[in-house]
């Protein structure tokens, strides 16, 4: 499917484009939707002072805002995907913004809602709940809005930060519009050897850094670099304002930080954050010990950050087409049970999916949800294994939120974040098994499968862990006063980047790269929790792989949770306890025994 030209939107297949009349059959028709929610929106406020005067009030309340809620998914998901297409449409991106525009005053209009909950008297409460059984549906609802007692501003307040949202989230849309459609990497020479040169993007970048030739992929990771490299002071202006703005709200909701904000929504203790980056900080001489032998097999002496994406194998192997990804990944996760793979029949089938890269699309690839319709995901597909594996990824979300919508309110079927990436990485690894298995008699296979999963444990776990201590920093610094500029981001980050990359790796072009490229920084403590969640997946896969028993039946449950529970306590039901570091000592325990294989078969 890669090209060595992108093409425009309207000149992608159909097949490879997500069917967005599964949500509306026209702009003009979602926008009609829109009016009618903001109606409903309208209707809503009248019950303003009123949601904790009866019982009858407080479930009339709940049952309109779950009904605005369901519909404004709808219309904002249309939206969003309709500029993620491409970004470069002035159409799209109007769109988004009307919707988006919409969602903020909304947000403002409604913010009387929790203020107002938090206000019934407990024994009244209990006394609603008793009289009025309907209200049974909203009680793990209510007990986390009381909960966050503390945190909950008075009505007028909360209307004002609602009304300010757009102007908070404003770093974000910034960040996105600059790093997906405005830089321009320039054209690089292709892998062929014969002097042709490419435009480099987002999506085709990996092929380039996993050449054999050095000099292809130290120009094409020079070139990726360059440009953020350029516009590093406004990246960081961006960092700044958004960091900036989680940390000013944290603080008027009386938190004590920006990360105590951020995890106790979901009763996360932050010593999850700290265990993590503890045990991560513990290990990190396996994964010198994985670069050392990269060096080694690999004769470079010095060994750039630029070849660290080298197949050690020699060559790319087990390209796979966006049909052919689509085939291992159904036939891996088939020991999912029938449910499962009936469920990815219906997102293959169904044009669920986004695949080619075209002009001005969003790069990377995500999955989003819309409770009354189906999941959507967004790919760039570049016939590589590793975009198989991203297949596997966002099929894992999807099929989170589909067996969780089929068994949860809507309310409750939005995961949180701490247990989505379970459900992604959960079926990463299941890959990783299946093609170890398949491949067992092939030397060389394995040792491509086997550093695909090294790799992606070093991406996720490591990686990831050693973003959150970035972020973390930042974060703590912006507190305290210190503005971040991109001299001192450079600085915090290049401390970390030599910590964890190790004594084999030397470091080459710009660090400012590594941090201004990260679009998840803009998503407020969302990286750690990439790491946790590849850990809690791998014990969680293990069991299910050797069929351990209740192993499927406890993931089936964990699946349908959604978010009816508190996420540590569905994580417990399905086996594993976050709130110990044992599940990251058994994730590097599976990490260590990878590496041992390869490097028996290297050694072969």
């Amino acid at each position: 499917m890669a090209t060595e030209k992108l093409l425009p939107r309207d000149q992608v297949p159909e097949q490879l484009k997500w069917n967005l009349k599964l949500l509306f059959e026209s702009d003009e028709a979602m926008k009609a939707a829109l009016q009618k929610t903001l109606q409903r929106v309208a209707e809503f406020t009248q019950l303003s002072g009123h949601v904790g005067s009866s019982a009858a009030n407080l479930l009339a309340a709940l049952q309109s805002d779950k009904l605005i809620n369901e519909e404004l998914e709808r219309e904002y998901v249309y939206g969003f995907l309709r500029r993620d297409s491409d970004t470069t449409k002035g159409q799209a991106a109007s769109l988004y913004g009307e919707v988006a525009n919409a969602l903020s005053q909304v947000s403002a209009k409604m913010a009387f809602l929790e203020p107002e909950i938090v206000a019934i008297d407990e024994t009244e409460l209990v006394q609603y709940l008793a009289d009025e059984p309907k209200l049974g549906e909203f009680k793990f609802m209510l007990t986390k809005i009381r909960q966050q007692k503390a945190h909950i501003l008075s009505d007028k307040e909360e209307q004002l930060l609602g009304r300010a949202n757009k102007s908070l989230d404003a770093a974000d849309d910034i960040y996105n519009t600059l790093n997906d459609a405005d830089l321009d990497f320039g054209m690089v020479h292709d892998d062929n050897g014969n002097g042709n040169e490419v435009p480099l993007t987002h999506g085709n970048r990996s092929q380039f850094t996993e050449s054999q030739n050095r000099d292809v992929r130290r120009e094409a990771t020079l070139a990726y670099e360059k440009p953020y490299h350029n516009l590093r002071n406004t990246f960081a202006q961006t960092l700044n304002s958004f960091i900036s703005s989680q940390n000013m709200q944290a603080e008027v909701r009386h938190y004590q930080s920006g990360r105590e904000a951020a995890l106790s929504g979901e009763q996360i203790p932050e010593s999850v954050y700290d265990t993590l980056v503890k045990s991560v900080n513990e290990h990190l001489p396996l994964l010198h010990r994985w670069y050392a032998l990269k060096k080694k097999v690999l004769h470079l002496d010095p060994f750039y950050k630029y070849d660290i994406n080298v197949p050690l194998a020699g060559q790319d192997l087990l390209k796979t087409t966006f049909e052919q990804g689509k085939e291992m990944t159904l036939d891996a996760l088939s020991v999912l049970g029938p449910d499962y793979v009936a469920g990815l029949k219906h997102e293959f089938n169904e044009r669920w999916i986004d695949a080619a890269e075209n002009k001005g699309k969003r790069s990377g690839g995500y999955q989003v949800s819309v409770y009354t319709a189906n999941p959507f995901i967004l790919l760039n597909w570049t016939d590589k294994l590793y975009s198989t594996y991203v297949l596997a990824h966002e099929s894992g979300h999807a099929m989170h939120s589909y067996f969780s919508q089929q068994n949860q309110p809507s309310e409750y079927a939005d995961a949180p974040i701490f247990l989505a990436e379970v459900a992604s990485t959960f079926n990463e690894n299941i890959l990783t098994d299946y093609l170890l298995e398949k491949y067992a008699n092939d030397k060389q296979a394995l040792i491509f499968i086997l550093e695909q999963s090294i790799s992606g444990f070093v991406g996720t776990i490591y990686r990831q862990t050693q973003f959150a201590e970035f972020e973390h920093q930042a974060y703590q610094a912006e507190q305290n006063g210190q503005t971040l500029t991109a001299d001192y981001l450079d600085q915090i980050n290049g401390e970390l980047v030599n910590k964890y990359y190790g004594p084999a790796v030397t470091e080459s072009g710009t660090i400012t790269q590594s941090w201004a490229y990260v679009p998840h920084f803009y998503m407020n403590y969302y990286v750690y929790q990439y790491a946790t969640s590849w850990a809690a997946a791998t014990a969680l896969s293990q069991g299910v792989w050797q069929h351990d028993d209740h192993a499927l039946e406890n993931y089936h449950k964990f699946l349908s949770a959604g978010g009816s529970d508190y996420p540590i306590e569905i994580l417990k039901q399905a086996g594993v306890d976050m709130t110990n570091d044992q599940y990251l000592v058994r994730a590097f325990g599976v990490f260590e025994k990878r590496l041992n294989e390869i490097e028996k078969l290297l050694r072969a």
